[in-house]
């Protein structure tokens, strides 16, 4: 404002200079009026706009307090769905753990209760386990789906056991002489499963061994007089019982004569052990079985392609034996004279010989040797000293990559002779020590109960060994074998550099052959 006023009256003065018709007092005093005027104005423009401005900031204001209610309501909803997400996310994990739980257990029954049911009632039953069991393993994506699935062969499981209490009978199938399949009525009554055929002419007691046909075997009784198949239809009468449990039926279903090898009861011994075996054990059999697959077919190729490399290499060393007393035949770059050595070798022999490891070692050798020469012709006739070095420092090169070769696919073996005992012992270990952890629930020892538990534990061993014993003698014929066409190798790059320092002596290289020996 003051320096308003100073403008103000300098203006007032300047004008009472510069005018001479006024008197100077006057034009000051207009000069400042008009000043003082202008100066009002001014204040009022100025407070007109602080006024605004106080209005915008509490407008400001108001908008800022309106923000913040509804940032912090937006954080308060923020931490409320959060916290509904984890505990939505908690009640997720804890639905995952029961259904994996759920699902786990009823695999299991599904598994097992394929092996607890007679092969009687195979025919009834075990198509649709499997079909189920098929289903929920096809619906692993979608839980509801795999758990219905599940479901539902607990629901046959259960509807076997309210029909197999107090006496099964149903129309079926049964084996008879010669694996004839036999079409009549089947009647299980505990442990003894009876059978008469539709036209009365042959009935008897079914076994319970697996025949892989999802039929029992039924083995005929003489001199019933039709009693079981009365039995069957009417309910009531006289059947013969087994005191064993079904294994005097399962013995003579094995020995129909009473005579039979060691080896052949010792093989069947290892199928009841194997009914006994439990879910781990099998997982264990399993592994050793994929083990068994990959490293026998892994070996089995191994074995054919060397034996392919053999012929090969037997006939590519009567060839060299023929070229090595020129070698400059094959270097004036003709790919077919390379391959033909020198025209010594027909189609079907260069076919043969280039299956051959050490023929791959000679085609790198001339091809080397043509590229050399071709850069060396104008300047000098032979090889250099270096340029020797280079070539076989190029069939060492390719002595490393054909070992490789060789060796390719040896791993699995060692895996196998590594992990499968190790994998066997885990099964076993495992088995033995549910077997344990049963008898301990139970509180009573019995040898009857124990005994198929750890025969079953002990067969994972059992399996191990088998995939590592054939594969360890497996890979040490193959390892040798590898060795020595290797040592072959080495023979023939050391025999190559020799006859191609002769053949090949340049100007500035006079001494390139007790060279390339030292290095030897």
């Amino acid at each position: 404002m003051t320096r308003l006023l100073s403008i103000a009256a300098a203006a007032s003065i300047a004008a009472a200079l510069s005018s001479p018709a006024a008197s100077p007092v006057e034009t000051a005093r207009d000069s400042i009026k008009k000043a003082a005027s202008e100066l009002l104005s001014t204040q009022k423009e100025y407070s007109d706009l602080r006024l605004g401005l106080y209005r915008e900031v509490n407008k400001l204001d108001d908008e800022v307090l309106t923000l913040t209610k509804e940032l912090r309501t937006l954080e308060r909803d923020e931490e409320l769905r959060t916290s509904k997400i984890r505990s939505l996310e908690r009640e997720l994990e804890t639905r995952k753990v029961d259904f994996t739980y759920a699902s786990g257990v009823l695999n299991q029954y599904a598994k097992a209760i394929v092996t607890r049911i007679h092969p009687a009632e195979s025919q009834l039953y075990k198509q649709q386990f499997e079909s189920h069991d098929q289903k929920a393993t096809a619906s692993v994506g979608d839980p509801k789906s795999e758990l219905t699935e599940r479901f539902q062969i607990l629901q046959l499981g259960l509807q076997r056991l309210s029909e197999v209490a107090g006496g099964h009978r149903f129309h079926g199938k049964g084996l008879g002489r010669g694996g004839q399949a036999i079409e009549g009525t089947l009647l299980l009554a505990g442990p003894s499963v009876f059978f008469a055929s539709t036209d009365k002419s042959f009935e008897g007691v079914a076994s319970a061994a697996d025949t892989g046909a999802n039929l029992p075997a039924i083995v005929p009784l003489a001199d019933t007089k039709g009693s079981i198949g009365q039995a069957i239809e009417k309910g009531e009468g006289t059947v013969p019982l087994d005191a064993t449990n079904g294994r005097a039926i399962e013995q003579a279903l094995k020995n129909p004569e009473g005579s039979h090898s060691g080896a052949m009861e010792h093989m069947m011994l290892f199928g009841d052990i194997a009914k006994n075996m439990m879910f781990d054990g099998w997982i264990a059999i399993g592994i050793c079985v994929l083990m068994i697959a990959v490293g026998w077919t892994v070996a089995a190729r191994k074995f054919f392609y060397l034996n392919s490399i053999q012929k090969g290499t037997t006939e590519f060393l009567r060839q060299w034996n023929l070229l090595s007393s020129d070698l400059t035949a094959i270097d004036h770059g003709d790919t077919s004279s390379v391959k033909s050595f020198g025209g010594n070798a027909d189609s079907a022999t260069q076919t043969l010989v280039q299956k051959s490891p050490l023929y791959q070692i000679y085609h790198i050798g001339s091809e080397e040797i043509r590229h050399r020469l071709e850069q060396d012709r104008i300047r000098k006739k032979g090889l250099s000293g270096r340029s020797i070095q280079a070539i076989r420092a190029a069939l060492d090169a390719g002595l490393v990559r054909m070992n490789h070769k060789l060796t390719n696919g040896l791993i699995y073996l060692t895996i196998s002779i590594a992990g499968g005992p190790y994998v066997g012992l885990l099964g076993t270990v495992v088995g033995v020590m549910i077997t344990f952890a049963i008898i301990s629930k139970v509180g009573e020892v019995d040898v009857n109960a124990i005994a198929p538990g750890i025969a079953s534990a002990l067969l994972a061993t059992v399996a191990g060994l088998v995939v590592a014993i054939p594969a360890l003698f497996v890979y040490s014929y193959l390892n040798s074998r590898i060795k020595n066409i290797t040592g072959e190798m080495q023979v023939f790059i050391d025999e190559f550099v020799a006859k191609m320092a002769e053949f090949y002596q340049g100007t500035d290289n006079a001494n390139s052959a007790a060279v390339v020996s030292q290095k030897e």
